[in-house]
């Protein structure tokens, strides 16, 4: 369906794809891999017809093409679903699905009653039951889509491209979509998955190409291919003896914490907000690494909020080392020494156009300044420090913190708690959108962290994230629905998965 050749893409000072000869067939689920800045988003934007390259050809069928608009893709049959879906919120989901293309009668004028029978057919053939007139803001991520590969289908596409598309999904949701794409390739369309989540490519692909550093590696059957292999790839080295590679071998669970338990240093009790908690009560201890999962949408990151005074309470209480902290704003959770490396990093972590320094100091401007007057030299020395302790790659510490990877994102939000010496470190879904080789170096710093002394609660959606930890609470319908020690959960976590759908 689709044949790449040669393809090359420059930026200043960087290589970002360097001679890709890439096959893609109909009926077929291709996974593109590798860590971020591999290169995996450029060759998708010049292939949906948002860059062109520098170089080398792009062929599908027996047409050659080089596409200088995403519409043009579009008419050559390519779509792309983006993370960031390109729905127009307040239309109706009938209007999305032919937003390029509205039908008109033979008077010219829109036929709205074509529209909305076309529209119902193509989400009723993807297995959705959706009022087509309703506002696609009122709609689920899932729904929202459904709506986009709907629009795909309604402009019959050949190759469909999708970015992390299980990234936000509750784990019912994410099973659909499997099985709506299944479908998609049964259907002879060809489907290009990039995720970095190793057990879905297993799952679901058929074939995995890997690059690194804007190079092909190699593609590979899945069939013949285990998941340590496709890291060994991705990351250019063996990872037997690292957190991940433990993980991957299925042999035995890494623990993040000390597997001891020393003095409660923070407890919850009776956390209620009045819409979705009700009832939460835990205790942490010095050193641990608590966890607490659940499907998505059943209170983990309102907890999380909660905890760190964004989202308001209708009664609770919250001591650190037996003294109350108050939870009226973010201030004075922070002054008690907890940090926040929230599920939105670029949002609610980071100010994006800022320097890297200027986030890391963000949180302890007292520390580094005297009077008025901000004390740059002690800044730049304390900043380089933690740079080089977290192995944060940047050029430098002026670089602007939007323009470094996911990982390198979340080290800079764990640099600035760091520096602001927080003893507890909330992590919610902390290495989402993150490739494997960032994933081990973040599971690391967690370690080391607990190991001096610290106190972490990683509060995630995958399980075998949540299974590393010391202990675990599974959350459901916004309480816990129980508790389990690191020696009770089993190698494929079916013991929390049980609790979720309890």
């Amino acid at each position: 369906m689709v044949t790449i050749q040669g393809l090359k893409k420059s930026y200043p000072g960087v290589l970002a794809l360097d001679c890709i000869d890439l096959e893609i067939k109909g009926g077929e689920i291709h996974a593109l891999l590798g860590q971020n800045g591999a290169g995996k988003s450029t060759l998708i934007r010049m292939l949906s017809g948002a860059e062109q390259p520098d170089d080398g050809t792009i062929r599908i069928g027996d047409a050659y093409h080089r596409f200088r608009t995403p519409m043009e893709a579009q008419k050559a049959g390519i779509f792309t679903i983006f993370q960031e879906l390109s729905l127009v919120p307040e239309l109706s989901v009938a209007e999305n699905i032919f937003i390029s293309d509205l039908p008109k009668n033979k008077y010219g004028v829109l036929d709205w009653r074509l529209l909305k029978r076309e529209a119902a057919k193509s989400m009723e053939w993807l297995g959705f039951s959706v009022d087509i007139e309703k506002p696609v803001k009122q709609l689920s991520v899932a729904m929202k889509q459904g709506i986009e590969l709907a629009k795909a289908l309604h402009r019959k596409a050949k190759v469909v491209l999708l970015d992390e598309p299980s990234a936000a999904l509750p784990q019912p949701d994410v099973k659909r979509l499997f099985e709506i794409l299944k479908n998609l390739r049964a259907n002879g369309i060809a489907i290009v998955y990039i995720s970095h989540r190793l057990e879905e490519v297993q799952e679901l692909c058929d074939v995995a190409t890997v690059l690194r550093d804007g190079r092909k590696i190699g593609s590979y059957a899945i069939a013949e291919t285990s998941s340590g292999m496709l890291v060994r790839a991705m990351v250019g080295r063996d990872v037997k003896s690292s957190l991940l590679g433990e993980a991957l071998a299925g042999e035995n669970r890494p623990r993040l914490g000390k597997g001891e338990t020393g003095d409660v240093v923070l407890s919850v009790r009776d956390f209620d907000d009045g819409k979705i908690l009700h009832g939460v009560d835990f205790d942490l201890h010095r050193g641990e690494v608590l966890g607490i999962t659940g499907l998505l949408g059943n209170g983990q990151n309102e907890l999380a909020s909660c905890i760190f005074g964004t989202r308001q309470l209708e009664q609770g209480v919250m001591t650190l080392n037996g003294r109350r902290v108050s939870l009226k704003s973010p201030r004075h959770v922070i002054n008690a020494g907890i940090g926040l490396l929230p599920e939105e990093r670029k949002t609610q972590g980071l100010v994006l156009p800022m320097s890297i320094e200027s986030n890391i100091t963000l949180s302890s401007h007292k520390e580094f300044s005297k009077g008025s007057i901000i004390l740059r030299q002690r800044e730049h020395i304390v900043v380089d420090r933690m740079m080089e302790s977290l192995r944060v790659r940047a050029t430098s510490s002026k670089q602007a913190v939007g323009t470094l990877s996911g990982g390198n994102q979340q080290k800079v939000v764990l640099a600035k708690w760091l520096v602001s010496k927080c003893r507890i470190l909330i992590f919610a879904e902390p290495t989402r959108g993150i490739d494997v080789g960032a994933k081990e170096e973040i599971y690391q710093l967690i370690q080391n962290f607990a190991a001096e002394g610290g106190s972490v609660v990683i509060i995630s959606s995958e399980i075998p994230e949540a299974s590393m930890c010391d202990r675990v609470f599974v959350m459901s319908r916004g309480t816990f629905a129980g508790e389990l020690c690191f020696n009770e959960i089993d190698i494929h976590g079916d013991a929390i998965l049980n609790l979720c759908c309890a």
